[in-house]
């Protein structure tokens, strides 16, 4: 019994900690319900691996109840049913959609089939396996991650902030709630991309071809997924330039092309031109407009909804201090996402939870905000000792209070606001939850209401028939 604890310390490491809580948070808040614009990107799944063409016609039929064209389009000119997403995502859900199919099929799973097909389209057993898949790349970016940040503080600092940014940012939502977006799996293939790029340009070591290749890949499928990523590559082979490692880079580069090969070639399939914007080739529109409009709208909604971010900031002199190139890369990554996102017409991006086209740099924000904490981890040792990591993993977790509180806030508006509006502005979602003068219900009916909202939308209770 006396080794009891010492045993107990052995087998929770911090990684075995962030895999738990990891766990624990996507049952706790998954839905299998493929709502908004999962809706183009299940139609992306369904006609590449089901019916292995890009005629969108059964899609279309298929999807009725739900798709609005505004997801899969009616091309005047061309008079066909085109989709303005990327597929990508469909390629890294393939297993997982692949399953479910089989699981429909056979009839496994298939509940409440009426309830599925008006709402989603297709029966539970596709849209619950893909909601599985999101939950297993999810946890691999927050894994990811966690090894990036490992570099710059302590395994269990590096753990909580992991979790606490994926908890406070749009790809905790865009996970669970919401498992059939991209902004999920560009999340995974770019944190995969920078821990292999990390060891391939801090470890100092001559990597192999086949590493260089993986570097190609995973460049290739973040663009597929999410055509605007296409951008936080620049910096990265700028970065392998400047180091000198001109055949990887070339490698890599060379392989990224053939990865992006069936990009032009959906296109000219489905528009008839090999490079174009699809949403101004269907809409006869232009979707990027001056970067001047939205920049500035972008970080602070992004900032306002996730204000864990605010931590980044601290990080960038931190990160400056240990390896000025990569805080130079992370940095430059990220003004490049701000400002293509502001430059999109819609840069709210619609119903949106958060800024959600900023969380695919999911990775970047670990990595800064954890440099910031091993700088004042170092600074507070000075004065505290070994008491250090405890204040900062303290501060943290009072993080996770405000993460909590705003959660909890969103989910209680979203499905009981009378105005039904998808979101509001922060201090209004946390006032209309809290304050009875705002909702006119006390807490006890409150508590009640997310009670019920818990059985009937989020986890497995509602997994039978999720409330849309």
């Amino acid at each position: 019994m006396t080794h009891s604890p010492r045993r107990l310390r052995r087998w929770l490491t911090p990684l075995t900690v962030l895999c738990l809580l990891m766990l624990a948070l996507l049952l706790r808040f998954d839905r299998p319900l493929i709502r908004g614009d999962g809706v183009a990107y299940l139609a992306w799944a369904d006609t590449l691996l089901i019916d292995h063409d890009i005629d969108l016609t059964n899609q279309v039929e298929k999807l009725r109840f739900v798709n609005d064209e505004s997801k899969v389009m009616y091309d005047v000119s061309q008079q066909k049913w085109v989709n303005v997403f990327p597929f990508g995502v469909a390629i890294l859900q393939a297993p997982f959609y692949l399953t479910g199919h089989v699981f429909a099929q056979q009839g496994w799973l298939n509940v409440n089939p009426a309830y599925f097909e008006q709402h989603q389209g297709v029966g539970l057993p596709y849209s619950l396996w893909v909601m599985f898949g999101a939950n297993l790349l999810a946890l691999a970016a927050v894994i990811f991650a966690f090894g990036l940040a490992q570099r710059v503080t302590d395994a269990m600092t590096a753990a909580l902030v992991a979790f606490v940014v994926f908890a406070g940012t749009p790809l905790f939502y865009y996970s669970t709630v919401s498992p059939f977006h991209s902004h999920n799996a560009g999340a995974f293939t770019l944190a995969a991309f920078l821990l292999l790029l990390g060891r391939v340009s801090l470890d100092g070591t001559t990597p192999r071809p086949r590493c260089w290749i993986l570097l190609g890949v995973l460049a290739g499928l973040t663009v597929l997924i999410r055509w605007q990523l296409l951008l936080v590559f620049v910096p990265a082979w700028l970065l392998l330039l400047y180091e000198r490692r001109w055949r990887g880079a070339l490698l890599a580069a060379a392989v990224a092309a053939l990865v992006l090969l069936p990009l032009p070639l959906v296109w000219y399939g489905m528009y008839g031109q090999f490079l174009l914007v699809p949403f101004d080739a269907a809409r006869d529109t232009t979707f990027i407009i001056s970067p001047l409009v939205g920049m500035g709208n972008v970080v602070a909604h992004l900032l306002h909804h996730s204000p864990v971010l605010w931590l980044c900031l601290p990080g960038v002199p931190a990160l400056w201090r240990l390896n000025r190139r990569w805080t130079l890369l992370l940095v430059t990554m990220i003004a490049l996402q701000v400002v293509i996102n502001g430059a999109a017409l819609d840069w709210w991006a619609g119903e949106s939870y958060g800024m959600r086209r900023m969380s695919e740099l999911y990775a970047v924000y670990v990595l800064l905000i954890a440099a910031g904490c091993g700088a004042l981890i170092a600074w507070l040792r000075r004065r505290v000792g070994g008491l250090a990591p405890r204040l900062v993993r303290g501060l943290l977790l009072l993080c996770l209070v405000y993460i909590g509180l705003y959660v909890l806030a969103f989910f209680y508006w979203t499905w009981t606001h009378p105005s039904r509006l998808f979101h509001a502005e922060p201090e209004v979602m946390i006032a209309y939850f809290l304050d009875p003068a705002v909702s006119g219900r006390d807490a006890v009916f409150r508590w009640q209401i997310m009670e019920s909202l818990f059985q009937t939308h989020l986890g497995p209770p509602a997994w039978p028939q999720p409330g849309p």
